[in-house]
């Protein structure tokens, strides 16, 4: 199991658990995504959660990684093809529904 999913596992709250099972879809799908933007946002998702869970980035850190990550997506959205682009909002929607609203209540 990857420090990823072992971190995200270890939230404990258990009304959150349908939204951790999304964060970890979303981010193995990100992961195997066509498009090289969506890989490497969702491998730099996941290095900074992994980074926030071994304390070698802050809370702060991690929050504003992740803000500026959603404007990243939100620009590169406006340049990728159709099919691309629709894994790119569903990406940014994904982590904008689950992380900052979900996850950041929680660490």
């Amino acid at each position: 199991m990857s420090k990823f999913t072992v971190f995200i596992d270890s939230i404990k709250d258990e009304s959150e658990k349908l939204a951790k099972g999304e964060l970890k879809k979303l981010i193995a799908d990100a992961k195997k995504d066509t498009s090289d933007f969506v890989k490497l946002q969702a491998a730099n998702f996941e290095r900074w959660t992994i980074m926030l869970a071994e304390g070698d980035l802050t809370v702060k850190g991690y929050k504003l990684l992740i803000r500026k990550m959603e404007v990243l997506n939100q620009l590169d959205t406006i340049r990728l093809t159709v099919k691309a682009k629709a894994s790119a909002q569903r990406l940014a929607t994904g982590i904008t529904d689950i992380v900052i609203k979900s996850l950041f209540a929680l660490i």
